[in-house]
């Protein structure tokens, strides 16, 4: 039993740390993405605020049910 939490949690730790590594990357290329085209249509940095605080708001979500279920029973 116990060496079958311990493989969980190591599970847990290798998606957390995928998780973590693939949001870094997709916020790196957003930021880049969004000063290109905030530099050649200025008005547009309203809507493209607007679709990153989507994103992200999404990946918290993600990140708290992840963490929720490995609390399940």
């Amino acid at each position: 039993m116990i060496l079958l939490q311990i493989a969980g949690g190591m599970l847990l730790a290798l998606l957390l740390w995928t998780m973590l590594k693939l949001t870094l990357r997709a916020a790196l290329w957003t930021i880049g993405f969004a000063m290109i085209v905030a530099f050649l249509f200025p008005g547009i940095a309203l809507l493209l605020g607007g679709l990153v605080f989507v994103a992200v708001s999404l990946l918290a979500t993600l990140g708290l049910l992840v963490l929720l279920s490995a609390f399940r029973s």
